[in-house]
């Protein structure tokens, strides 16, 4: 069975932070065969036999926002043949993760974590961005570590990807908390409920009992 990503916890943790839901995800997502193979396998009664070479040995699968995300990484320099060679395997590997997620499968999407240091090499930049602009199999996008990234590098990361909020989470909650505190006024049910106000009728009516003027 393949490992997890040394930083995938960092991701997890920004993206707890953020505000994210997380749940687990299926563990055949990560596995060595399509949906279709173990009923096959049942079936024939004999098992299929997949080369290890044809699938990444590092990779982790989560949920976050209800999307499904596979997460892996990419070693080694930056020479255009072995990471074309890494990302075949993780193409393989999001096909049979599709085969699992049934009408979900198109919103799989595949977080790739370059060495640390690759941040600041042109040629990392440059690979990057050639395996973002490949949309076989799934959406992918590649974070380029600093040295010793932190959760805070992990965040900024994931500001390019869905899980990306419009505010920080911290924030959102403090807006409704304070929503839960502001007290419409006394009657706003019954102006709500009056078939004879229009939107701008409701308006002056709301604000009238705001203002403490019954009609």
């Amino acid at each position: 069975m393949a490992d997890a990503p040394q930083l995938m916890p960092l991701l997890l943790e920004a993206a707890n932070r953020i505000g994210a839901t997380m749940e687990a995800a299926n563990s055949e997502l990560t596995g060595s065969k399509f949906n279709s193979e173990v009923l096959s396998e049942v079936v024939s009664r004999s098992a299929i036999v997949r080369n290890n070479d044809d699938l990444p040995s590092i990779v982790g699968s989560v949920q976050l926002d209800a999307v499904p995300v596979l997460v892996g990484e990419i070693n080694g320099p930056p020479q255009r043949s072995s990471v074309e060679h890494a990302l075949r395997k993780y193409r393989n590997q999001a096909t049979i993760a599709r085969s699992w997620l049934g009408n979900a499968a198109p919103n799989l999407q595949l977080f790739l974590i370059a060495p640390i240091g690759s941040f600041g090499s042109l040629e990392w930049r440059q690979l990057a961005a050639e395996i973002e602009s490949d949309d076989r199999v799934c959406r992918k996008l590649v974070w380029l570590c600093d040295h010793a990234p932190s959760v805070e590098d992990a965040a900024m990361f994931l500001d390019r990807t869905f899980v990306a909020r419009p505010w920080p989470a911290d924030i959102s909650r403090a807006a409704l908390d304070s929503m839960t505190e502001s007290a419409l006024p006394e009657g706003w049910e019954e102006a709500i409920d009056d078939p004879e106000l229009d939107f701008d009728g409701l308006v002056t009516r709301l604000v009238d009992l705001e203002a403490g003027e019954t009609k």
